[in-house]
């Protein structure tokens, strides 16, 4: 039925009172079907908003707040390794003793700090890693090279110092920057 201009309008056919019904049920489970698929999709991202909180949560509690401590420390000790290069003089076994040192710092860097990345996230653990072993053999190319002066102040600063520190900025860059 039809309502026009105060007086209804009866449907002629049958048939277009079914297919009025047969719209009406369409449509009502089209309406179903998307409430149920954004639903869906709803759940999924916010499981996935979830999972990403959690790994920012567990980097902060594990790594940030009880580790980052030992990284700073690393750094302070790799320093201090590394400035023994610069005396005058050294032989080859003390610039041996001196790298087996810092691979000894690398070790104990890497039981903790770095691995504790792996209980937040393999990719982010590859990635510090992966920076930390190019830094340790930026400092055994340098440091084994005959030809690099590194008693020379500049030299030492090109060749070690600037390396340590934009290693140390980018590992900073990435645990900062990480974001689930």
């Amino acid at each position: 039925m039809i309502i026009c201009c105060n007086h209804l309008i009866e449907p002629q056919n049958e048939s277009l009172k079914f297919w009025s019904d047969v719209a009406t049920i369409f449509i009502a489970i089209a309406n179903l079907g998307l409430t149920i698929f954004i639903f869906t999709i709803k759940n999924r991202k916010d499981d996935v908003e979830k999972e990403k909180d959690r790994k920012i949560e567990l980097l902060k509690t594990l790594v940030l707040d009880h580790n980052l401590n030992k990284f700073y420390s690393f750094f302070d000790e790799l320093d201090i390794e590394l400035l023994k290069l610069k005396n005058s003089g050294l032989l080859d076994k003390e610039k041996a003793n001196i790298l087996e040192n810092t691979d000894e710092l690398f070790i104990e860097l890497s039981r903790k700090f770095t691995d504790t990345l792996l209980a937040i996230d393999k990719s982010l653990y590859d990635s510090i890693m992966d920076c930390n072993d190019e830094l340790q053999k930026t400092i055994n190319d340098a440091v084994g090279n005959e030809g690099i002066n590194l008693t020379f102040q500049p030299k030492f600063d090109e060749e070690i110092t600037q390396k340590v520190t934009r290693h140390k900025t980018e590992i900073l860059h990435k645990l900062f920057q990480y974001r689930g």
